[in-house]
């Protein structure tokens, strides 16, 4: 049973961010206040749980208006339930989180390609004490390569290849290009490196919008 004090919160979210969510639910669960410091949401003062878009659009009809409901990802629900009146109060590096009424949303929007821009987001997360390996770009690209021409098994060369080759190679190396070719003849190095960097760092901005959210957003939300 839920005590009179405490409030409820329903994260939503899809298989693709399941596990962020699971995070966020943690990260409520934890006695982390002191004496003289509340970090994110008073203890014990928040009851949570997690369900997937499907449960939710099964249950929603008997959802009442007074819960607080978080919508976490890019899945169909998650983009049904924003709209334009929604207030953004966080939206740095392709993260963003924010809500109108109870119902709120948080999620990655874009990735980062610049490097100076990821070197940025990365003293940002350091400062939430998350210790990410850091992504060399300069040697990324060596690295990646070689990881190709050994799953491919010298299917092709770090050379130039056809979207027909290309699309064939990925296959070979368990799908890491799998839809980058559409642009026409590209480097099958540069197309892998940009699929795996783009998937280590939105992994990395998911976790850094969790803290952020948890840390900065969580109770101003629950207050609405």
């Amino acid at each position: 049973m839920i005590g009179n004090n405490m409030k409820k919160l329903i994260i939503v979210c899809d298989d693709k961010t399941e596990k962020y969510a699971n995070l966020l639910r943690q990260l409520i669960s934890l006695k982390d206040d002191t004496e003289d410091e509340v970090l994110g949401i008073k203890d014990g003062t928040v009851d949570v749980v997690v369900w997937k878009e499907k449960h939710y659009s099964d249950n929603m009809a008997t959802i009442s208006s007074k819960e607080h409901i978080l919508f976490l990802g890019n899945g169909k629900v998650s983009k049904n339930e924003f709209n334009s009146s929604m207030k953004m109060y966080y939206d740095q590096f392709g993260m963003t989180y924010g809500w109108l009424g109870n119902r709120g949303v948080i999620r990655v929007t874009t990735g980062i390609e610049d490097e100076e821009e990821y070197n940025k987001f990365a003293e940002l997360y350091s400062s939430y004490d998350l210790n990410f390996e850091k992504i060399d770009f300069k040697n990324f690209s060596e690295t990646v390569a070689d990881t190709v021409d050994k799953k491919t098994n010298g299917l092709f060369s770090k050379n130039k290849f056809s979207k027909a080759a290309l699309a064939a190679g990925a296959l070979a190396a368990g799908g890491l290009a799998a839809g980058v070719a559409a642009g026409g003849i590209v480097s099958v190095s540069e197309a892998v490196v940009s699929v795996n960097r783009q998937k280590k760092m939105k992994q990395q901005q998911y976790q850094t919008l969790i803290v952020a959210f948890y840390r900065e957003g969580l109770a101003k939300f629950l207050e609405e």
